[in-house]
């Protein structure tokens, strides 16, 4: 039996989805402004610690993992407890050291365990001085793959013939990330007369920043921003080449899994944690950071190739398969202590 404690009812669409499946569910309103939060987080998973009495805790994020333990463990409760480490740790000194020995000397303490979504993570982690090592894992994270192939090609399936060549970019707009190199490096490709459309889909504080931008280097016709969606699937299978322009703050980006199981060619900047997941470029296109007008030679490398290759796609659609989510929770227990075979 799973059950998901929020500890906050946002975002609302997320908690809908997880009052659809009628598992155990509870949702606190503990992300107040000030210090005062952190007790009442550790207080409402004491509270949901005893109601559930859980065998393994995983939480999310990483930055407030130890006052959930810290609440868990307050109850008295055995449950092995996992933080999951999706993000390298900040570039800011009180963010990189000092908020990181609280959390991981506090989750060492209370028995947990850090789980870093990657390689690249988990040696961040480990390098940061006076960290305890054994408590950083590793589990990478999954895709379900299966459904996004049979969604992405229905949608493959039904886009006209003849349509414009067409790059997607799906990512939270947040300073992490690097829309603004592929909005400039759209501007360079529409003064040199290359056709094609991008979408850029999600959503964050640097929208509006972003819009502006587009309209200043004239790219407005060009750059589409979508807004938060629920059919990425769909919008994968009728794009012709993914793109993820970003930075070094990247933990293991996921949507790049997704657009394999795509089958979409990628073309991403050469950070560590993308280089990862691509495994050096194996599977993709790597171009260097921040750089529009290599980004922009790469766009138009895959508008002239235009990409179909039925083998392909099954490759890479394969490949992503490897990572499902059963993987990643046999990884949690284990990293646990856990035996997958008494849950």
């Amino acid at each position: 039996m799973q059950g998901v404690a929020f500890l906050s009812p946002e975002p609302a669409d997320l908690l809908e989805e997880f009052r659809r499946t009628g598992c155990w569910l509870r949702v606190g309103d503990t992300l107040r402004p000030g210090p005062s939060k952190f007790l009442a987080i550790a207080r409402f998973a004491g509270q949901c610690s005893s109601e559930f009495n859980p065998e393994l805790v995983v939480a999310w994020p990483l930055g407030l993992s130890h006052w959930i333990f810290l609440g868990v463990r307050s109850r008295l409760s055995p449950a092995a407890l996992i933080s999951h480490g999706g993000n390298p740790p900040g570039a800011g000194w009180f963010s990189h050291y000092v908020m990181a020995w609280a959390c991981f000397w506090t989750t060492g303490l209370c028995r947990g365990r850090v789980i870093a979504c990657s390689k690249y993570v988990q040696r961040l982690f480990q390098e940061i001085p006076l960290v305890p090592k054994s408590v950083v894992g590793i589990s990478y994270n999954s895709v379900r793959a299966a459904s996004i192939a049979e969604r992405s090609g229905k949608a493959r399936l039904a886009r006209a013939q003849g349509a414009p060549f067409r790059a997607v970019m799906v990512a939270t707009l947040e300073a992490h990330k690097d829309h603004a190199t592929l909005v400039r490096a759209a501007a360079l490709l529409r003064a040199r007369g290359t056709a094609l459309e991008i979408m850029i889909v999600g959503s964050g504080s640097l929208a509006e920043s972003l819009k502006a931008l587009s309209r200043s280097v004239g790219a407005e016709s060009m750059v589409t921003f979508l807004g938060t969606r629920n059919d990425i699937p769909e919008l994968l299978g009728q794009s012709d080449v993914f793109v993820l322009s970003t930075t070094p703050q990247e933990g293991r980006p996921g949507v790049i899994l997704e657009a394999l199981a795509a089958g979409l060619p990628i073309i991403a900047s050469d950070v560590e944690p993308v280089r990862e997941v691509l495994e050096d470029g194996k599977w993709g296109t790597l171009v260097p950071a921040g750089n529009p007008g290599a980004l922009a030679a790469a766009l138009a490398s895959a508008v002239e190739s235009r990409d179909g290759d039925q083998i392909q796609i099954k490759n890479r659609q394969a490949h992503a398969a490897q990572f499902t989510p059963n993987q990643m929770i046999f990884n949690y227990l284990a990293e646990a202590g856990i035996h997958p075979g008494i849950v």
